[in-house]
């Protein structure tokens, strides 16, 4: 478990600790799908609770872009290529029946 624990000698903040804890936990079989990238961190949209977070694109799988899922386990975020693929299709069958192509293909 990656939480910041600061050294025993010092005064442990209590409220930092138990809100990472708490953030922690809430990530734990949870699913992320990323909406967009700005700077240097992936906004992801958590799919339990529609809330969102800021993830550093350090911490996520090089193959991962816009509209990718992800898994948080054993504290690190994997994607699930499985569910990523399913929800592109999704996402393009519901632009083809917005957008339906008349006969000549356009």
């Amino acid at each position: 478990m990656n939480l910041e624990i600061e050294n025993f000698n010092k005064n442990i903040n209590s409220d930092n600790f138990s809100n990472n804890l708490k953030e922690h936990l809430e990530k734990i079989n949870t699913t992320f799908s990323i909406d967009r990238f700005e700077e240097n961190y992936a906004v992801c949209e958590n799919l339990k609770t529609g809330e969102f977070i800021n993830v550093p694109t350090n911490l996520l799988p090089t193959n991962c872009s816009e509209g990718s899922i992800l898994k948080f386990e054993n504290g690190k975020y994997v994607l699930d290529e499985e569910k990523t693929k399913l929800a592109r299709e999704e996402t393009e069958n519901l632009v083809n029946n917005l957008f339906p192509k008349n006969k000549s293909g356009q």
